[in-house]
C-alpha cells in the first residue's frame, strides 16, 4: 500500500514538474514587430489626414475613432476568453480505501460535467490528469457580425471646419469616414490539468494553457455623405495606408482619393495563465454537498497578444451538488477578482448531469458572466452547454462539450468546442 501512494505522489510530482516548466515558456510571434492589441488601432498608421483643397491646403490627420473603441479589446477579450471555462479538475471518479478489501474502490457516481465543479473530492491519494482543446471562432460583437462592422466620424475635424467661408462649411460639413472593417478572431485552447486528494475531503491542481490566436482584418475607408453619395473632400496624398479605388466603391473612378483600404492577417503561439486550485468539501446533508473552491490565476501569457490577463486573478467559489439516483444537480457561484486593466467578473454555472449508464453521462449547464465595469462590453453574458463523458476503458474518460449564446453581449462565438480526455491514477 505504501509503494502505490508513493507511486501516486510521483507521477503528481512529474506532472506538476512539467507544467510548470511549460507555463514559464516565452509566446511565439509570427514575422510581426508589434502586438495583437496594437492592430486595429494602427490601420492607416493610425490617421487619415484629409484636406478641402489637396492642391493648397495643408492636410490634417484624422486620427481613426474606432480604432480607440478597441484599445481595450485585449481585456475585453480576456474576460471573453474566460466564457470558455478550463474544464472541471473535479475527476470523473471518486476511489475510497476499503479496509476489507484491502485496495482502493470507486465509487458508484456519474463522470460529472465538463464546466462545472461538484462537491465531491478526489479521495485520498488519488490523482487525475487531463488534457482539453477548446476551439472559439469569434462571430459578433454585440450583435453585430465581425464580417459587417461598420464605423462613422466627420471627415473635416471641427477645427479645420471652422476656417474655412461659410459656404465651404456648408459644402464640406456633412462630410464623413465611413469605415467597413472584416474583423476574424479565433482561439485554439489547449488545457493541462492535473488534480491530487491530499485528503478524502481536501483536493490540490494546477491547470496551464497554452494558446494560439489568429486575428485578421481588412478595412475599406470613404469620404462620403450621409445618404452614402461621395464627398466632396480628399484624403492627402502622401496618406498612410493602400489608398486605391476598390470595385463596387463609391469612390470608383475618382480623380483623386477618395477611398482607403488597409488590412492585416498575424497570428501567435504562447502560453495562457497558470491556475493553481484548491478544493475542500466541508459539508453534507441528505439534500445537498457543499464544497469551495479557490483559484489564483498567474498571468504567464503576454497580455498584449490576447494571451493571458494582465495581473494575478483570484477566484472564490461556492459550490452545492448532490446526486438523486442518475440525476445529479449542481449549483457553482464564484466572483473574479482582477485589476482594473483586466474587469472582475461574478460568475455562476447550474446544471445537472446524467448517469445513463455506468460508462457513460450526459450533461446540460447554463452558464453567466457579469463584467463589474459596465462598459458596454461583456456585461451580461449568457451560455448554454451540452456534453458527455464516455469511460470507455479502465480510468480514462473522454468528453464533448458544446457553448451556445443565449444573447448577444459581449464579443461572441455561435459555438465553442471542447474536447478533453482525463486519467485516474
Amino acid at each position: 500500500m505504501r509503494l502505490h501512494r508513493c507511486l501516486r505522489r510521483t507521477h503528481l510530482w512529474a506532472l506538476v514538474c512539467l507544467m510548470t516548466l511549460v507555463g514559464i515558456g516565452a509566446d511565439v510571434r509570427i514575422g510581426r514587430a508589434s502586438s495583437l492589441d496594437d492592430l486595429i488601432p494602427g490601420l492607416y498608421g493610425g490617421s487619415l489626414p484629409t484636406t478641402t483643397n489637396p492642391g493648397f491646403a495643408p492636410p490634417e490627420g484624422q486620427p481613426l475613432q474606432f480604432g480607440s473603441q478597441f484599445k481595450s479589446l485585449s481585456g475585453a477579450l480576456a474576460a471573453a476568453r474566460s466564457q470558455a471555462p478550463v474544464p472541471s479538475a473535479s475527476g470523473a471518479f471518486r476511489f475510497g480505501w476499503d479496509s476489507e478489501l484491502d485496495t482502493f474502490v470507486r465509487s458508484d457516481q456519474s463522470l460529472g460535467s465538463m464546466f462545472a465543479e461538484r462537491a465531491q473530492t478526489l479521495g485520498r491519494y488519488t490523482g487525475t490528469f487531463s488534457v482539453a482543446y477548446t476551439r472559439v471562432d469569434y462571430d459578433s460583437f454585440e450583435g453585430t457580425s465581425l464580417n459587417h462592422l461598420t464605423f462613422s466620424q466627420p471627415a473635416v475635424s471641427p477645427d479645420q471646419l471652422s476656417g474655412l467661408p461659410p459656404s465651404d462649411q456648408a459644402k464640406y460639413g456633412n462630410d464623413l469616414l465611413r469605415t467597413r472593417l472584416n474583423l476574424g478572431l479565433s482561439y485554439d485552447l489547449l488545457f493541462l490539468t492535473a488534480a491530487f486528494g491530499v485528503t478524502d475531503t481536501i483536493d490540490v491542481g494546477m491547470a496551464l494553457s497554452i494558446n494560439h490566436a489568429h486575428m485578421n482584418g481588412s478595412a475599406v475607408t470613404t469620404i462620403e455623405n450621409p445618404d452614402g453619395t461621395p464627398g466632396n473632400s480628399f484624403f492627402a496624398l502622401n496618406a498612410q495606408g493602400q489608398l486605391d479605388a476598390p470595385s463596387g466603391q463609391v469612390c470608383a473612378g475618382a480623380l483623386l482619393p477618395t477611398c482607403a483600404s488597409d488590412g492585416f492577417s498575424e497570428s501567435v503561439w504562447g502560453t495562457g495563465d497558470l491556475f493553481l486550485r484548491g478544493k475542500w468539501h466541508f459539508y453534507d446533508t441528505p439534500y445537498v454537498d457543499l464544497a469551495t473552491v479557490a483559484t489564483l490565476t498567474l498571468p504567464t501569457g503576454n497580455a498584449s497578444d490576447f494571451l493571458g490577463f494582465y495581473d494575478p486573478t483570484f477566484t472564490p467559489l461556492l459550490v452545492a451538488s448532490k446526486s438523486f439516483g442518475l440525476v445529479a444537480p449542481h449549483l457553482n457561484l464564484g466572483y473574479s477578482f482582477r485589476s482594473g486593466k483586466d474587469v472582475s467578473q461574478a460568475l455562476w454555472v447550474v446544471g445537472a448531469d446524467v448517469r445513463a449508464t455506468r460508462w457513460l453521462t450526459l450533461f446540460s449547464d447554463f452558464l453567466g458572466f457579469h463584467d463589474d465595469k459596465r462598459d458596454g462590453i461583456n456585461d451580461d453574458v449568457y451560455q448554454s452547454a451540452l456534453g458527455f463523458k464516455v469511460n470507455p476503458i479502465d480510468r480514462f474518460v473522454l468528453g464533448a462539450g458544446f457553448q451556445f449564446p443565449l444573447n448577444d453581449a459581449g464579443i461572441r462565438a455561435d459555438v465553442i468546442y471542447t474536447t478533453q480526455i482525463e486519467y485516474t491514477f
